[in-house]
């Protein structure tokens, strides 16, 4: 699988911000998953603070 990666420029604040990764902290019932004991589910946006899941990007 190749690695996931956010968008060049924020959805909302249209800014070019320094992505902070967010990834899932608890450990669900069939961890690890395919992604890993922490999957990532999403980005936040360092400037506006906008949250980019990774199901929104990847669709």
């Amino acid at each position: 699988m190749e690695e996931l990666r956010p968008p060049v420029r924020c959805p909302r604040c249209n800014g070019g911000p320094n992505w902070q990764e967010v990834r899932q902290s608890y450990v669900v019932e069939d961890a690890p998953g395919r992604l890993g004991m922490h999957p990532l589910i999403g980005w936040r946006c360092n400037l506006c603070q906008y949250f980019l899941a990774v199901s929104q990007w990847e669709s």
